[in-house]
């Protein structure tokens, strides 16, 4: 287990306090004793009076290839790496510039909105609406969220503890937006935006054995957000003078409240990271075609499962926010379907 220090930069909707590894250099490979014992006696610069043998010449090539201590990659390594990808989506959603903050979010630059002639989805300030509106959560990640029955290795508990955090925080963030505005619309925007990032950012990814994973799938809380705004919008529709109306509800209620929606609806680990992982190979998959192109060429090639109800929720997010991009797509006649309500 990689040890983690946390480090209080802000706690905001979908950017939490980050939990870092150890930030030292990587260890580095030892070149062995006994070949650079041989190699300081046929090094030309040690005895350059030495005749030269081909065994000679090939010690001495040896050593010169090694003695750069190319460093190994070890699973903390790609733990870390976690942290850091989060770190600087961080630093990038802290801005206000609206473009920016809007690209840290769905992996998708101003250039991809003007090509596809979409309009700004939603502005800074909304934003950071969103991201300020919610309670101090426990993010000492010190259990990282393990369990005697579910043991995952280091980076891939890593990702997944990134996931649930940013679940509990963006359910809160969704829930207490509603209730003091009464509007759902800023955090199904940002739920959009995000379902979208996990597929645009897939390049972004950490690797464990042979799999890769995408980072930014620990962002896409869209699905919990969306039965978030459902759960706010049912509750605003009652009476107001009844004890389970929305207004009524105190911060430990929608504490509670969160906590129940996202344990009746969180991903498990191996869903999330089967999730991730498919994501990421999908993205690489169509990294040599256009902006344009990816998303609907690993649909259509069956890369992202339209099966899936996760795809479908990109696909409905790209229909409302990059539309021109997706029009055309016979899979979006897939998407629908009812959503689930979580019982008071």
């Amino acid at each position: 287990m990689v040890p983690l220090d946390t480090t209080d930069t802000q706690q905001n909707g979908f950017d939490l306090v980050i939990a870092r590894g150890d930030e030292q250099s990587p260890p580095v490979k030892p070149v062995s004793l006994v070949l650079q014992k041989q190699t300081e006696l046929t090094d030309l610069s040690t005895a350059p009076h030495m005749p030269w043998e081909p065994k000679d010449r090939i010690l001495n090539w040896l050593f010169r290839i090694t003695q750069t201590e190319l460093p190994i990659t070890k699973a903390d390594d790609q733990a870390a790496l976690v942290w850091h990808i989060a770190k600087e989506r961080l630093v990038a959603a802290s801005q206000d510039d609206d473009w920016k903050i809007v690209q840290a979010l769905c992996c998708h630059d101003h250039d991809d909105f003007m090509a596809a002639q979409a309009e700004l989805p939603v502005t800074a300030a909304e934003i950071n609406h969103f991201r300020r509106n919610h309670r101090g959560i426990d993010t000492s990640l010190a259990s990282r969220f393990k369990t005697p029955a579910e043991q995952l290795p280091d980076p891939l508990a890593a990702l997944y503890s990134l996931y649930l955090n940013q679940a509990r925080a963006d359910t809160e963030a969704t829930l207490f937006i509603a209730q003091a505005s009464g509007s759902t619309r800023v955090a199904r925007v940002v739920a959009d935006l995000l379902a979208m990032a996990g597929f645009a950012g897939g390049h972004k990814s950490i690797s464990y054995l042979t799999a890769v994973y995408s980072v930014p799938a620990a962002f896409d809380t869209s699905a919990l957000i969306d039965l978030a705004n459902h759960e706010a919008a049912r509750r605003l529709a009652v009476q107001i003078d009844h004890p389970t109306h929305l207004l009524k509800l105190s911060p430990d209620d929608i504490s509670m409240l969160a906590a129940r929606i996202i344990e009746q609806n969180a991903l498990n680990s191996a869903a999330f990271l089967q999730k991730a992982q498919t994501l990421a190979e999908a993205r690489q998959d169509v990294n040599r075609f256009q902006p344009a192109q990816r998303f609907r060429t690993a649909v259509s090639e069956r890369d992202l499962p339209i099966e899936a109800q996760w795809v479908q929720r990109i696909c409905a997010a790209y229909g409302r926010i990059l539309t021109a991009w997706v029009a055309d797509m016979p899979e979006l006649a897939m998407v629908g379907g009812g959503r689930r309500v979580v019982s008071a």
